[in-house]
């Protein structure tokens, strides 16, 4: 696989099933090579809260890697929770997964989560509203 084969799948996939909400524009992937690119987008729901969504992937072995990712769901303005693995935390037990939960920034140690996760927390939020 391609890092233009995964952009382009995980855009169709964020695109069909995201209930009630849309990609904002621009969806950006950037590709250095044909195995490793950056994808960025914000996914807007039906109470205009969102996702901004930042990968760094290889796909070099053949199948998708992130090196680099951060989920970022904000409503009403203000942060709910970041997953990242950017290695300022290294007390956290995940290290460097982690996760920001709320506006005060509390820590909580984390796996990395899939896309599939972290959408199906939001829905959570969601059912909420």
């Amino acid at each position: 696989m391609n890092v233009d084969a995964y952009f382009e799948a995980l855009e169709r996939g964020l695109r069909q099933n995201i209930p009630n909400g849309r990609l904002e524009e621009p969806f950006t992937c950037l590709a250095s090579d044909d195995y490793n690119g950056l994808i960025r987008c914000r996914v807007v729901f039906w109470d205009d809260s969102y996702l901004d969504l930042y990968e760094v992937v290889s796909t070099e072995l053949g199948y998708p890697i992130r090196v680099s990712y951060a989920y970022t769901y904000l409503r009403h303005g203000q942060r709910v929770f970041r997953y990242d693995n950017a290695p300022h935390h290294p007390e956290i037990v995940t290290h460097p997964h982690h996760k920001h939960l709320g506006p005060a920034d509390r820590l909580a140690p984390v796996d990395q989560p899939s896309l599939n996760q972290v959408l199906a927390e939001i829905e959570t939020w969601l059912g909420q509203a």
